[in-house]
């Protein structure tokens, strides 16, 4: 969630669509820490998972996806888990299989199953089928996931939901795969029949086109996106190890979106010190306002809608973000390690595509700035990790909280480090050597991290890491962006949207609104139904955007209001070019 800034009415729920899922999920789907998966074969001892998945369309568009799961010999006793699927994903309901949806066999016969919801957790909440007997040899499960229904009123969120469109089919396995316990390693098969697709239909996972194998844990299959149908893709001809994919016929040059896309991965993965390993991009349309993207396994998703135009410019900053959640994290809960996930991620998303030269030194400096401007406005900035974590899925200012922190603060973490080594050590050290612990399966947390930070800069490193975690108010310092740069304080007026905005992440009812404020005066009453809101992301970073809300009154025609929502000033700092400096001295 999470930086999309292609879209002048994203909706605030897509904020979710970074933090959380190129971190939580990440947490959700496999752990922290978990090794993802490798496309490689495993031993012949190894267990297996066999896939396959038949999409199904009537009059020309996809009804449901037949979904066959062999899982080897699993030997599960009576009262075990056989599969399990989360119902809701940050907002996002999945396919659920209520009832007798989901059938289960084994070498017996028939295996009778009973369903058992998990109690809620901050993540969601899953369901578990359970075996009324002990297997007997391979277990086979059966079962059709239907495709969202979605349309112009569909409240965003992140891209993982299945989806029919365009004659086609795309989505995440985490919302539509029922699957067995994630601490096996499997040899997985991927396969595709496409019998009941339009003639010339082709299919597309992750980790490849058409039937793929691969090796790790079931979160292979849950932690990664599907798309079958009359798919377009970049290059035209049969890919390798990078692609991306898409149904509909975008309002973009998507020939210009790869080609930067591909430019960058192969530089951050030189960089990252990857393998440059295979690398897929899937492209979707919304009906409704919003963009956004979502980072999964060697992955990403985003969206766009005809709405508003799509630059490349803004597509660049919200792809460069969601490629590096592929490298940069660390093991530990999601409330006490977002800001590095989501900080590491913007911080790493604006210096390597400056690196790159895909953005020039005025596109670096604004991008810097609305970083700055993000925190500095959010209300939230008080709290501390944790208590931003309990607030994290439902509130948008909590949401957003960790992008601005973990940037601010790795920034200054940044500049410390080359004060103190004269410039020949940076953040790039301390970030490749936590990516090799992860590598190794080494602990590779907050401790871990501020072991290697104390050793640059002495034991400052943890009350200043104490100090931001507490939620206390980051100083940057001079030297941050070397000399091309300087810092000047700044006056933001904070983000006052005139009601309880924590509406936009629940029921969508406006409460809360105040009389004689900024919503109020521009005819935002309680009790109004909310279809939309410009995002919380965008009116945090611009200071001069409206914000527009779309809503219904007591089931009447829909209305929209447009105003700016800003309250006090607030003292904090922003950068500005250096007199006297050239590009020639902007080397970040």
């Amino acid at each position: 969630m999470p930086n999309a800034r292609s879209n002048e009415e994203r909706e605030d729920s897509e904020n979710m669509s970074k933090l959380k899922f190129a971190g939580a999920v990440a947490a959700l789907v496999v752990g922290a820490g978990t090794p993802l998966w490798a496309v490689a074969a495993g031993s012949q001892a190894t267990p297996t998972l066999d896939l396959q998945l038949k999409p199904v369309a009537e009059s020309g568009e996809v009804d449901h996806v037949d979904v066959r799961l062999r899982i080897s010999s699993p030997n599960i006793d009576a009262g075990g888990v056989v599969a399990r699927l989360p119902l809701i994903v940050a907002s996002i309901p999945t396919a659920r299989y209520d009832g007798d949806a989901l059938q289960a066999f084994d070498a017996a016969g028939a295996l009778p199953l009973t369903l058992h919801d998990e109690d809620p957790t901050p993540s969601g909440v899953y369901r578990n089928w359970k075996a009324t007997r002990a297997t007997q040899g391979d277990v086979i499960l059966v079962y059709q996931a239907k495709p969202r229904e979605v349309g112009p009123n569909t409240r965003p969120g992140p891209l993982f939901d299945l989806r029919r469109e365009a004659g086609g089919i795309n989505g995440s396995g985490l919302t539509f795969l029922a699957l067995p316990d994630n601490t096996t390693v499997y040899d997985i098969s991927l396969t595709w029949d496409l019998s009941a697709m339009a003639p010339g239909s082709s299919a597309a996972w992750s980790l490849g086109d058409g039937a793929v194998k691969a090796h790790g844990p079931a979160s292979v299959l849950s932690g990664t996106y599907y798309a079958a149908g009359p798919l377009k893709r970049y290059p035209e001809q049969q890919p390798s190890d990078f692609a991306m994919y898409w149904l509909s016929t975008p309002n973009f040059d998507t020939d210009a979106v790869g080609q930067t896309i591909e430019t960058l991965y192969a530089y951050m993965s030189h960089f990252f010190r990857d393998d440059m390993g295979s690398y897929r991009v899937f492209i979707r349309k919304n009906p409704y306002r919003s963009g956004g993207g979502t980072a999964q396994n060697r992955s990403f998703m985003f969206g766009y809608n005809d709405f508003a135009p799509t630059s490349l410019k803004d597509l660049t900053s919200l792809l460069a973000h969601e490629m590096v959640h592929n490298w940069p994290r660390m093991s530990g809960g999601h409330g006490e390690t977002a800001w590095y996930s989501e900080g590491a991620a913007d911080f790493y998303s604006i210096v390597l595509s400056y690196r790159a030269g895909l953005i020039d030194p005025e596109q670096f400096l604004k991008e810097i700035n609305a970083r700055a401007s993000a925190y500095y406005t959010n209300t939230l900035r008080h709290l501390s990790n944790t208590e931003a974590g309990e607030r994290f899925w439902t509130d948008p200012r909590a949401q957003t909280l960790p992008y601005g922190r973990g940037f601010i603060y790795l920034v200054q973490v940044d500049a410390e480090i080359r004060a103190r080594s004269n410039g020949r050590r940076s953040l790039d050290d301390i970030v490749l050597t936590m990516l090799e612990k992860n590598r190794a399966d080494q602990p590779a947390g907050i401790e871990q991290f501020l072991e290697l930070v104390e050793a640059e800069i002495g034991p400052e490193a943890r009350s200043s890491y104490a100090a931001m975690a507490a939620g206390e108010n980051i100083m940057l310092p001079a030297s941050a962006f070397g000399s091309c740069l300087q810092i000047k304080p700044h006056d933001y007026r904070i983000f006052d949207p005139g009601f309880d905005y924590r509406a936009l992440a629940g029921d969508k009812i406006a409460r809360s609104v105040e009389p004689g404020g900024v919503a109020d005066i521009a005819g935002l009453r309680n009790g109004d139904v909310i279809l939309s809101a410009t995002s919380y992301a965008d009116l945090q970073e611009d200071q001069t955007r409206s914000m527009t809300v779309r809503f219904t009154r007591d089931g009447g025609e829909a209305q929209e209001i447009v105003y700016k929502p800003r309250g006090e000033t607030l003292s904090g700092y922003m950068w500005e070019r250096a007199p006297g400096k050239s590009d020639a001295d902007c080397a970040f």
